[in-house]
């Protein structure tokens, strides 16, 4: 079915070149906003599309509404609002996060294999301390886990592949896939963890991913290098700390925490063995424009009446 003539509310300020971008896409369509909504609230229950967030208090009035597009890539937060579990518009995301999820994820490998976070505090320190090349890890030969094998875990697959290691993932469904020498499902996680040197953890925020690595799996490890890029709940917090201090865990890399921020004076900070960062492993230079140039791909998709790219799966929650 084609759309004709749609009104698009955008949340976020549009640049003259974007509105052409957007009407070159759908030119019958009306733009609004936040202001145009003020002045004519009328204009709620006419929306058709949205850019890139509904405010909540929108929802029950945007009765209308076919397509959210969304720029980011989980939407967890989003499917957890009432609001939004009761309206059934499509709702779609963007797959632009790869390349800078994967060089953040084997930026914190390395830090961790070859002692740069010491060595960095060293410098700071003005210390040239060579015991620094005591304890380090070696990669080559050796086994690299990737937990959600999806696009951004096949882009940390290949690096780990350059780096000559072997690489086996896990998803749902364990089908064969060209970025791993293995795949296999959840239920033996506990095998892979344990003959795996570095594991990376890419799991979006549902009720079947929630505490996915606990006690029993960080146990199950044997000096492995965990990193997560996923969502902070994937992983147990308390039974981490007690993993890394049991030496089960050699190191850690944490873009994502549970709970997100850390608190102050959790034991997280104070390790030297691990590496925190505020949750922006998939940020790069240009990603607004990246997000917005698939809003745009989708629209004219919307228009001309053809399948959306990207569409979310309420019941998966990804």
């Amino acid at each position: 079915m084609k759309h004709r003539d749609p009104v698009i509310f955008i949340s976020e300020p549009l640049s003259d070149e974007q509105r052409a971008e957007l009407l070159r896409a759908a030119p019958g369509a009306r733009i609004v906003d936040q202001a145009a909504l003020a002045t004519d609230a009328s204009l709620a229950e006419r929306i058709d599309v949205c850019y890139s967030a509904l405010p909540a208090g929108l929802w029950g009035k945007a009765k209308g509404l076919s397509w959210l597009q969304v720029k980011w890539a989980g939407v967890d937060t989003l499917l957890a609002l009432p609001q939004v579990v009761a309206h059934r518009a499509t709702i779609t995301n963007v797959h632009i996060h790869g390349n800078a999820v994967c060089e953040h994820l084997w930026g914190m490998t390395l830090m961790l294999t070859r002692n740069l976070k010491r060595a960095v505090i060293r410098q700071e320190e003005g210390r040239w301390d060579e015991s620094l090349k005591d304890g380090l890890a070696t990669l080559s030969g050796r086994t690299l886990c990737i937990v959600g094998l999806g696009a951004i875990g096949a882009s940390c697959a290949a690096v780990g592949r350059a780096l000559g290691m072997r690489v086996v993932g896990i998803r749902r469904h364990a089908a064969a896939s060209p970025a791993a020498d293995k795949v296999v499902g959840p239920e033996r996680r506990l095998e892979v963890f344990a003959e795996s040197r570095v594991i990376m953890v890419l799991l979006p925020d549902t009720g079947d991913t929630r505490a996915f690595i606990g006690q029993e799996e960080l146990s199950a490890m044997r000096g492995a290098f965990l990193l997560n890029g996923g969502r902070g709940r994937s992983i147990d917090t308390a039974a981490l700390v007690d993993a890394l201090r049991a030496g089960n865990v050699r190191g850690a890399g944490l873009d994502v925490t549970d709970p997100e921020p850390l608190p102050p004076g959790h034991p997280l900070w104070a390790m030297p063995n691990v590496v925190i960062t505020p949750h922006y492993a998939g940020n790069h230079p240009g990603y607004d424009g990246e997000a917005f140039s698939v809003f745009v791909d989708n629209l004219a998709r919307w228009v001309r009446g053809k399948p959306l790219r990207n569409v979310v799966e309420r019941d998966a929650g990804y």
